[in-house]
């Protein structure tokens, strides 16, 4: 990675593009639909640590900690296991921490911090369908990262700790854990885009199943009803994989012990229920209940599926589109669908995917009128291939600038000739906020490189650079080659330091970091400084070995890992 001081680029930047340039760090609650009691903290990596308060001093995280009524408030950061101890519930993974537990009441809360790029991936993992194909698990992704960059969604308790989201459907479903090669590629191919209506982004949902039939969003949300890209539709593509008919049966018994717990007043012996109203979709808005004296009750569809839900369990009403009736001592629905019906449905963005449709077309379908931007002055990510490069941008490159970047793509596979032919992708971000989401580097890194594909500052930020622009791309190109050959044994130092010398850069005294601090380093920079430190020491201890063994020698440790002594 080439770093360079930004600071003053970065303001520049910043100060042109939109609010949150794509991407911004957001706050979920953890553990939302659990009262917390006591929970134990646990410091998964060497770099953990833990506060008092958000401006306080950091001091080492490096064992176990117990949360419990009356202890202070905690902030953390690094990779963190949560356990809470009466259910064993944990949540793992690594961003910025606020433990607060409440004397009154005993209850804890957990708010987590992180990228929302990282956000999407979560999401997709607890929301998308296994083996989904690409084009509807992408359009997901631009959903859920709409939902999450539209503002806050979430409403706590009176003096809990604030968020913007929280980890249940109330919100959106999330799944802290490591992502599938098939949702990385999802978030990453794109990353930053929303689904935007005018000059704002849009109100977007989702659900599993419509049944056939869309629903209007002003049914389910009276504040929606004015939007357009919302109203309800014919779906043919959801009904030629499944409308998904269920049956469900609710004892009148527990009927009556959940409406007691919900403070609903039904009648005492019921004998009939039926729906007084519907929607545009024919999905149940009003339900009346019928006892045995005469004695009638109303309850909101939604209200008595969720009080349902809550008692029984979320798969028994799946959705308000059912016929319902009283028949041996059971309230009986016959239904269709899973989940509101509003938006995109997921079986039949699956299905419009499996005929050929693109991203773009499944979000037309189930938002007309909208678009996809990052940015209010973009249309999204567009691609060029140059050979066996590919490019990237919202602002594709001119054509001698194409060239260029694939000549110098042919000159990192001259200076380090692959074993087997290689592809790699540079990806140009619009923002600078949107490559920190994207790579979770400091600002002042220019670029990040993961297996084939090269992230990149904007372009303005790399040309206020100008004369090292070519060699910051040219240097990024070498770590896609060194790095198409390298094992879990190669340390980074090793890697690093291999590209630093067939980049060319001049190579200082030997540096008398050991391999051990210059991976520390080099793995968690503390600062700039500190990091083109470990990397001009990284340079000196592979050139002194290449000129000890020779370039054939160490390339092979890229494989095998350097013998014992030779550092």
């Amino acid at each position: 990675m080439k770093l360079w001081r930004l600071s003053c680029i970065l303001l520049m930047v910043s100060s042109c593009v939109a609010q949150d340039g794509g991407g911004r760090d957001v706050s979920v609650a953890l553990f939302s639909t659990q009262a917390l009691k006591s929970v134990v903290i646990t410091p998964l990596s060497a770099n953990a640590w833990r506060a008092h308060c958000a401006t306080c001093a950091q001091e080492a995280f490096v064992r176990p900690l117990t949360v419990v009524a009356g202890s202070a408030d905690v902030f953390a950061g690094g990779s963190l296991r949560v356990t809470e101890k009466a259910s064993h519930a944990t949540r793992t993974t690594t961003g910025l921490w606020h433990f607060r537990a409440h004397a009154a009441n005993n209850d804890i809360d957990v708010i987590l911090t992180l990228p929302s790029e990282r956000y999407v991936a979560a999401v997709l993992n607890a929301e998308a369908s296994p083996n989904e194909p690409a084009e509807s698990l992408q359009a997901l992704a631009i959903l859920v990262r709409t939902y999450a960059l539209n503002g806050k969604h979430y409403s706590p308790q009176p003096g809990h700790l604030d968020a913007d989201l929280c980890d249940s459907t109330a919100c959106q479903a999330m799944l802290l854990k490591p992502a599938s090669q098939a949702i990385e590629d999802a978030v990453r191919w794109t990353a930053g885009e929303t689904l935007w209506f005018g000059a704002r982004r849009a109100d977007v949902f989702f659900s599993q199943n419509c049944g056939g039939l869309t629903e209007d969003a002003g049914s389910v949300w009276p504040g929606l009803s004015a939007r357009p890209y919302l109203q309800s539709h014919n779906d043919p593509f959801c009904v030629i994989r499944s409308r998904d008919a269920w049956n469900a049966q609710v004892p009148l018994q527990s009927l009556a012990a959940i409406a007691k717990s919900e403070g609903w007043h039904l009648p005492a012996d019921i004998i009939a229920a039926r729906v007084t109203r519907r929607s545009s979709s024919h999905r149940a808005l009003r339900i009346e209940f019928s006892g045995q004296s005469g004695e009638t009750a109303l309850v909101s569809a939604s209200t008595l599926r969720f009080g349902i839900g809550r008692a029984l369990g979320w798969n028994q009403v799946r959705s308000d589109a059912y016929e319902l009736g009283v028949r041996n001592g059971a309230l009986v629905f016959d239904g269709r669908g899973h989940g509101h019906g509003v938006g995109l449905c997921q079986v039949g963005a699956e299905e419009m995917a499996a005929e050929g449709k693109s991203t773009r077309d499944i979000l037309a379908f189930y938002f007309p009128g909208t678009a996809i931007r990052i940015t209010l002055r973009d249309d999204g990510w567009h691609e060029v291939h140059a050979g066996s490069l590919t490019i990237r941008a919202t602002n594709l490159p001119s054509t001698t600038r194409q060239a260029d970047l694939e000549h110098l793509w042919m000159e990192a596979q001259k200076r380090f000739p692959p074993h087997h032919p290689l592809t790699a992708t540079l990806l140009f971000t619009p923002t600078s906020e949107l490559f920190r989401q994207i790579t979770s580097r400091p600002g002042w890194t220019l670029a990040d490189t993961r297996g084939n594909v090269v992230v990149l500052q904007p372009e303005i930020v790399l040309r206020a650079k100008q004369r090292n622009e070519a060699a910051t791309i040219l240097h990024e190109m070498l770590h896609v080659v060194v790095e198409a050959e390298c094992s879990e044994r190669a340390p980074l130092w090793l890697r690093e330091g291999i590209v630093e010398v067939l980049a060319g850069d001049k190579i200082s005294a030997r540096d008398p970091m050991s391999p051990q601090n210059i991976e520390a380093e080099l793995l968690h920079p503390s600062s700039l400084q500190a990091s083109e430190r470990a990397h001009r020491a990284a340079a000196a201890k592979v050139a002194m070995l290449i000129a000890r063994y020779g370039i054939s020698s160490v390339r092979g440790w890229l494989l095998s890992g350097p013998p014992a002594g030779v550092t």
